[in-house]
């Protein structure tokens, strides 16, 4: 066999999603159900953003259905994928489409760490994230109790007491002048990436240059590089595989322009940056290409 066959129930349900976003080419795409599951939001990346992401957990009832898109994709592509959710576990389970095909051998993608009544805690998903489920699914033509099922759930809103927190430490920052005037170039934030003990992992988003803090765990592709962009293509929905750019590739420049952007993009890097605030990274210069290119 050439291809096999995955479950998408969370980012994976829509079509457009798996082509465009996770850079798959699926044979055969079909929507229906798995029995006896449910799904649920486990916690997330962190409480900030992005604190909640698409599980599932045996249902009470064995009739219980599990609505969403079933893909036949090549090997490579499902290696890749399996990378990719590699907090999962890979079950085989019978899928059955509306239209009453059954197939075997569908890959589930059931959390490594299991739901436990009473201890386990549930996240929330982001709007970004939520949105995504919910258009895949109608792209898809899922059922539509199961659209309203999705429609119920809640997003994460920042809270007031955190936002007011991150505003502080933005106009402290503004008000030192010293930190403010700290102008950093490309060249010197691709140094910062972590390798070298003597330049500690640094980031920047939104003009600000952020030393990561030693004890958090970020992706390896924030480190040394401006991620107003790839935030951006995360919350779009696009590749970010084929379409962030690092500081010494063609197209890098202009980076993204702040007033471009919509609200809930604008948002979703507040959200980023807070990710990184709130958990002991600092700001401690600004990055001199972003804020030249706002004045474009």
């Amino acid at each position: 066999m050439t291809h096999s066959w995955r479950f998408g129930y969370g980012s994976n349900i829509g079509l457009t999603t798996l082509q465009q976003k996770k850079n798959l080419n699926p044979k055969q795409y079909l929507v229906g159900t798995i029995q006896g599951w449910e799904l649920y939001f486990n916690t997330g990346l962190n409480d900030y953003v992005e604190p909640g992401f698409a599980a599932i957990r045996p249902a009470d009832n064995d009739k219980s259905e599990l609505h969403g898109s079933a893909f036949l994709i090549p090997h490579d592509e499902v290696e890749g994928l399996d990378r990719q959710e590699a907090g999962y576990d890979v079950r085989n389970v019978q899928f059955t489409s509306y239209d009453g095909e059954v197939v075997e051998n569908v890959g589930l993608y059931v959390p490594k760490k299991p739901f436990v009544k009473g201890e386990s805690k549930e996240g929330i998903p982001s709007f970004r994230y939520l949105k995504l489920l919910k258009d895949g699914a109608r792209e898809g033509g899922l059922a539509p109790h199961w659209i309203q099922h999705l429609d119920s759930f809640d997003h994460y809103v920042t809270p007031k007491d955190v936002r007011a927190k991150t505003l502080q430490m933005i106009a402290e920052f503004n008000a030192d002048g010293e930190r403010k005037n700290n102008m950093w170039s490309s060249e010197q934030l691709a140094k910062y990436n972590g390798s070298d003990p003597n330049h500690p992992a640094h980031t920047s988003i939104m003009g600000y240059v952020i030393k990561i803090h030693p004890d958090i765990w970020v992706f390896g592709s924030w480190k040394g590089h401006d991620i107003t962009r790839r935030n951006l293509l995360q919350y779009r929905g696009q590749s970010l595989d084929a379409n962030d750019i690092r500081f010494d590739e063609p197209g890098c420049r202009p980076l993204p322009k702040l007033n471009d952007c919509t609200d809930g993009e604008r948002e979703y890097l507040m959200q980023s940056l807070e990710s990184q605030l709130h958990r002991g990274s600092e700001i401690v210069g600004s990055y001199e290409p972003f804020l030249a290119d706002q004045e474009l």
